[in-house]
């Protein structure tokens, strides 16, 4: 850990998530990648929590990962469910202009107790620029939380081969309600936000794998009767279908 004082504020930032040994980054383990969590004191009783990984992937690949709303859970294993209740405007989830309002329930330990948070969010897409699309998240309604208002962010850049990579960004303002400190949020907060981007990571790496997408897209489209052209035009759907429900990734609260 390397906190820094920078502010006014007392930002901080701690590094979690591994080693930078170069014999752990050889095997390709991403689940030990660093990755820098900020922290912002906003007030004595609420904060600011942001981090951010570059993800080897072009950014619709990354974008179908954090808009798949309905199957969040499969990639956090800390949260329990994960479902639109409500849709706020016509179109659909990932065309950067949807709105939707998502019920999210997640269990973790907070001080040694189980901590069984929900929080009901209003999700708003958004598109930057060409390279550029965010999520705006605002908690509209929470047993737990006076606010757990953010923004999950993605931005294609050229990678140091060429290939395009993407760089994913959360940022989350969180005042707890009632008897849980800030201090204990803040705590189990900067541990899961190094696991979430690093599950996005991971999520994204499994729906591009060469070896395992050209079977599951031409097997939907051949049950679609779709043959060839099917198995290309069906290819993102048929990576979020053929998905395994058991697995789980990362923690998104």
């Amino acid at each position: 850990m390397k906190p820094a004082a920078t502010s006014s504020t007392a930002l901080q930032v701690w590094w979690f998530g591994g080693s930078e040994s170069n014999e752990v980054n050889n095997q390709g383990d991403d689940s030990c990648e660093l990755v820098a969590v900020r922290i912002e004191r906003t007030s004595a009783n609420s904060r600011r929590i942001a981090g951010e990984i570059t993800v080897p992937a072009a950014m619709e690949s990354v974008w179908s990962i954090l808009t798949d709303y309905d199957r969040l859970a499969i990639h956090v294993p800390n949260l329990m469910e994960s479902r639109i209740t409500q849709r706020n405007g016509p179109g659909s989830a990932g065309d950067g202009k949807f709105r939707c309002r998502l019920f999210q329930k997640g269990a973790q330990k907070i001080i040694g107790f189980d901590f069984s948070a929900s929080v009901t969010m209003d999700m708003t897409e958004r598109l930057i620029s060409s390279g550029e699309r965010c999520i705006d998240f605002k908690c509209v309604d929470s047993q737990f939380f006076n606010t757990f208002d953010g923004r999950w962010t993605v931005k294609e850049q050229a990678g140091p081969t060429g290939e395009p990579e993407t760089v994913c960004s959360y940022t989350v303002d969180v005042r707890p309600k009632g008897p849980v400190p800030v201090a204990a949020l803040e705590w189990r907060i900067r541990e899961d936000v190094p696991t979430n981007l690093r599950a996005v990571k991971a999520a994204t790496a499994k729906i591009d794998a060469p070896t395992t997408l050209p079977l599951a897209a031409k097997s939907l489209a051949s049950i679609q009767g779709g043959g060839a052209n099917g198995a290309v035009a069906s290819s993102r759907l048929g990576r979020v279908l053929d998905w395994d429900r058991d697995e789980t990734m990362a923690k998104y609260l």
